[in-house]
């Protein structure tokens, strides 16, 4: 019975929270219904990095209106990773709003993952059946690497090399560059969660590489917050690219 009140709960503020931002126009960015055609986990966050996708424009106040109260009832799951195929944006006067991130089977949105009914489904192809076409995606280009950092790439990788150039030994200086490939993940709430460093120097010891690595698991885990994302997934990587060059005075 408690569980059932929180569920309740949830979707009544869920419902108070978009019906007080005034949603006047949905964009559903879409690629696919079927997950076969993804070839590995495609997330919110890399969605537009990976597949070719079409948008949608939906103003019809019915239509949306009766959207939302289909949204309102869903029930909540734990959180789950799953292929993202679609992406709908809810706009208040152009500004968003919200996301929405979903298959056919689960919906993530406002940080809650939610299951898809076969209703929602038929409801959001029929407005993308009559709603405006406005982008064909063809061409998708990676992000810039460390774009997800709270204050942005440059400042990212400026406080990364004044972080080597205090903590490294002098004699890891002294082999010349260092080029390092990261992967981290991030909690919804911007923290770091998981670093995974590589570093490329054939000049340097076993025993130097791992210092290095240490260095900068303790870099990222310790002095970097990411931007607070809530459609992040455990599947989702950050990947930083980076060469390390000691400049000579």
């Amino acid at each position: 019975m408690k569980q059932l009140n929180i569920l309740i709960l949830f979707c009544l503020f869920f419902a108070d929270s978009l019906a007080k931002q005034n949603i006047d126009s949905l964009v559903i960015r879409f690629y696919s219904w079927d997950e076969s055609k993804q070839p590995h986990v495609i997330t919110c966050s890399n969605f537009e990095y990976e597949r070719p996708y079409v948008d949608y424009s939906v103003a019809d106040q019915t239509t949306i209106t009766d959207f939302l109260n289909q949204l309102n009832n869903l029930q909540e799951t734990k959180d789950t990773d799953f292929c993202v195929g679609c992406k709908i944006f809810f706009l208040q006067d152009g500004i968003v709003k919200s996301i929405a991130c979903l298959n056919s089977n689960l919906i993530l949105i406002n940080g809650k993952t939610l299951f898809c009914d076969k209703n929602l489904i038929r409801t959001i192809d029929g407005m993308m059946n009559k709603g405006t076409l406005i982008d064909i995606q063809k061409n998708y280009l990676c992000g810039k690497y460390g774009d997800e950092y709270v204050d942005g790439r440059e400042a990212l990788f400026l406080k990364l090399e004044l972080y080597l150039n205090k903590n490294l030994p002098e004699v890891i200086k002294k082999k010349g560059a260092i080029r390092i490939k990261v992967y981290c993940k991030s909690d919804q709430k911007g923290n770091t969660i998981m670093v995974q460093p590589h570093v490329y120097n054939d000049s340097l010891s076993d025993e130097q590489n791992k210092f290095v690595d240490r260095l900068l698991i303790r870099f990222f885990k310790n002095e970097i917050k990411w931007k607070p994302n809530d459609t992040l997934m455990k599947s989702d990587m950050i990947e930083i690219l980076y060469k390390y060059i000691v400049k000579k005075e």
